[in-house]
């Protein structure tokens, strides 16, 4: 079988998995911004935002990497009647739903709010544009606990409100955004806050850390298919192959830290972290770190030809060689992120 066939064979059992997207729904009075509150979850202008305040006449979706942001049309109005809404959108497809409101809480997402509940569906709820809160000696904390307690009463249910704002000019954990992240994570199902996770900007250490835990996955994988590589018994395939596998997880790791190649090439290799994240841009470079690591590579091949001893010889190699190699990469690219946040941090304060 030729190289390039062999490699592709692996990329498409690396690219196996559950294709399932996270739908996360937004719904809410026109103009609360939601918008602006889905570039902050992501660190992305990935929703286009405006002043106006048209109620949405149509499903728009919104979709970034694994995750599908859905902003539905206004429930029980003249165009969306409630009796016809659920038919018209199925909203039960969704996995999440997000409440976002910026004055009094609408009637019509209070009776959204209760039926999605008989249904047994998640909401949170958000309360947004919090930086315009003032009331008349009154703490802000105050307001906020008076708007939670009229939010319950109006639910006739306890529920926790969130408060956030998307004005960039307080760092963003005084904006409430990292603790709604984590809101989201811990409502979603474990591998659907996976996801969310590896699409999530990281505003926090804690979900940067999180960010590092996810990423190891990533190395394990690679691992195991390394390993099913060396049981392969074709003579001159194994570096190109392994190197193919690297290349994919390098890149996976990258956007887990959002980092680019371009900001990795900006820096210039001043310092060795940014040194050894160039190292997974490049093909050659990626095979030249193999073969350094494997430099019994020969005795591997000749061992495949022995029964079981020398596939478990050759699996061993391949694989540890990929682990060392990711989990040095993943430590590289954590410093590097740990480094770029607490500079982004000390901006904002």
């Amino acid at each position: 079988m030729d190289i390039k066939m062999q490699a592709q064979d692996f990329i498409e059992k690396w690219g196996h998995e559950d294709g399932k997207k996270v739908k996360i729904v937004f719904f809410g009075q026109p103009g609360a911004g939601k918008s602006s509150l889905i570039n902050e979850l992501v660190g992305e202008k990935i929703a286009a935002t405006s002043s106006m305040t048209d109620t949405t006449r149509q499903v728009q979706m919104i979709e970034y990497n694994e995750v599908v942001f859905v902003d539905l049309p206004g429930y029980d109005t003249s165009e969306f009647p409630a009796n016809k809404y659920f038919t018209q959108f199925n909203p039960l497809q969704y996995d999440l739903f997000l409440c976002v409101f910026s004055g009094k809480l609408q009637q019509a997402d209070i009776n959204f709010f209760k039926t999605l509940k008989r249904l047994n569906r998640q909401c949170i709820f958000v309360r947004n544009k919090v930086d315009g809160l003032y009331a008349a000696n009154k703490t802000v904390e105050e307001i906020k606990t008076e708007i939670t307690d009229d939010v319950c009463r109006q639910l006739t249910n306890q529920v926790k409100v969130f408060f956030t704002s998307c004005r960039k000019n307080l760092p963003a954990i005084e904006r409430g955004i990292p603790e709604l992240q984590e809101e989201i994570i811990l409502c979603l199902e474990p591998t659907l806050g996976d996801k969310f996770l590896r699409n999530a900007k990281a505003y926090t250490k804690s979900i940067l850390a999180q960010k590092k835990q996810e990423a190891a996955k990533a190395i394990n994988k690679a691992m195991i298919m390394a390993a099913g590589n060396g049981l392969n018994p074709l003579f001159g395939v194994d570096v190109g192959i392994d190197a193919k596998i690297m290349d994919i997880m390098y890149k996976r790791i990258r956007k887990m830290f959002e980092i680019s190649e371009e900001e990795i090439n900006t820096d210039g290799g001043k310092n060795k972290l940014v040194k050894i994240l160039a190292r997974g841009l490049k093909k050659d470079t990626i095979v030249k770190g193999l073969e350094t690591l494997m430099t019994n590579e020969m005795k591997k091949k000749t061992a495949k030809y022995i029964p079981i001893i020398g596939q478990v010889t050759a699996m061993s190699l391949g694989a540890g060689t990929m682990y060392y190699l990711g989990m040095e990469y993943l430590d590289a690219c954590y410093a590097y992120a740990q480094k770029r946040l607490e500079e982004e941090i000390k901006m904002r304060a």
